[in-house]
């Protein structure tokens, strides 16, 4: 990413300039997730729709337990730039700042209910060893009162983040 010449606010024109004015309004500012992409403003802008489909559009997942499961898999990945915004997402979710500060560090020291450890164990597995998944993992998510509509949401969240 530091070696790529991103395009700034001030020099952007066009579907750049659009996704970046909806960057400012929901964010306040151009976060550099957007500026990587700003050599490809069409990607960009099929990527950001594709976000907030998957993070704030209509799902059997809260807001939070898709926000904890993108922290869970961005922490797995060593991503500290998504663990701490998708972390601090989570914590404005759900209002409190030291389940917030175990699940960037340690999801399994959090004080989440059986059901939302499911679902960031079954996230870990699926973004650590995907090749091992089993149908036993979605059973077990179903035992949890996961719905199919929710594991495949929850699919795609991992799949984004991963």
């Amino acid at each position: 990413m530091a070696f790529i010449k991103l395009i700034d606010f001030e020099n952007a024109d066009g579907i750049l300039k659009s996704e970046y004015e909806k960057g400012i309004k929901r964010a306040g500012r151009v976060y550099n997730i957007l500026k990587i992409m700003s050599r490809s403003p069409k990607a960009l802008r099929d990527a950001m729709k594709m976000y907030m489909t998957i993070m704030h559009g209509p799902s059997d997942l809260s807001r939070a337990q898709r926000e904890m499961m993108a922290t869970v898999v961005s922490q797995v990945n060593q991503c500290h730039y998504w663990t701490e915004a998708h972390g601090n997402d989570f914590r404005d979710e759900v209002k409190d700042e030291k389940e917030a500060k175990h699940l960037k560090h340690d999801w399994k020291s959090a004080n989440f209910s059986k059901s939302d450890k499911a679902l960031c164990s079954w996230a870990e597995k699926l973004t650590k060893t995907p090749g091992e998944m089993i149908k036993t993992d979605i059973n077990r998510l179903e035992e949890s009162g996961f719905s199919q509509e929710a594991i495949s949401d929850a699919a795609q969240v991992v799949g984004y983040f991963n």
